[in-house]
């Protein structure tokens, strides 16, 4: 494993073992099993190392959700149901991801910054590119990162059943109404 990559897990592993307020250079540092020079040399600052996180694991989710949307055989609505595949299971939502957007978050909103252009991406290409009403594209995402943040929190959380009929109510809408406007108007 390269350098940078286990002082990312390091710090990865500090934040979900002791919290985002034991995260030091220091710890990171000797975790990862490298000198604190060897970690400047890597990440300069603990804001550059929050930074790192969030691209990393922000990265490794939009190659999800591109994937599980390749696989979908649908002329619309593919990157919706993929985000909402991704929600199916309550353990993909703890995941590093968690872990880097709450630390970012807790350090300096301003962290965010780069994973928020992502949002914004993924919420563009759903109501753009993915040919579907604005408000299904939405709604999708709204559903999506609910469960998400459900399933972070500990929110009452749905029971599997309650869960799979959400998702399914959704998926539904989304590929009902994608093959209705098809029937309608075959030639968009």
């Amino acid at each position: 494993m390269l350098t940078r990559d286990r002082i990312l897990q390091a710090a990865t592993e500090v934040i979900k073992q002791e919290g985002v307020s034991s995260l030091t250079l220091d710890k990171v540092a000797a975790r990862a099993g490298v000198s604190k020079g060897g970690f400047l040399y890597h990440f300069g600052s603990k804001d550059a190392l929050i930074i790192g996180l969030l691209n990393q694991v922000m990265g490794v989710l939009d190659t999800e959700l591109n994937v599980l949307a390749d696989g979908i055989d649908a002329r619309q609505g593919a990157f919706a149901l993929a985000y909402l595949e991704y929600v199916q299971e309550p353990t993909k939502a703890a995941t590093d991801t968690a872990v880097s957007i709450l630390a970012a978050a807790a350090v300096d909103d301003d962290l965010l910054d780069s994973t928020r252009a992502t949002f914004q991406r993924w919420q563009d290409r759903l109501r753009h590119d993915d040919g579907l009403d604005e408000t299904e594209a939405l709604l999708a995402r709204v559903v999506g990162d609910g469960l998400w943040l459900i399933d972070l929190f500990g929110l009452a959380p749905p029971t599997a059943d309650e869960r799979r009929k959400v998702l399914d109510l959704v998926s539904n809408l989304i590929t009902d109404h994608g093959a209705a406007r098809d029937l309608i108007d075959p030639a968009e």
